[in-house]
């Protein structure tokens, strides 16, 4: 089974910021376990 490891650190797109609460969300909404912001 492939594992994926993604580091973010101040998401900061076009000056939209996305807080890290959202990011998690998002990422176990799209089928991600384990999720750790």
């Amino acid at each position: 089974m492939p594992r994926y490891v993604a580091f973010l650190r101040a998401v900061n797109v076009g000056g939209r910021f996305v807080r890290m609460a959202d990011l998690r969300a998002a990422l176990a909404e799209a089928g991600f376990g384990d999720v750790e912001t």
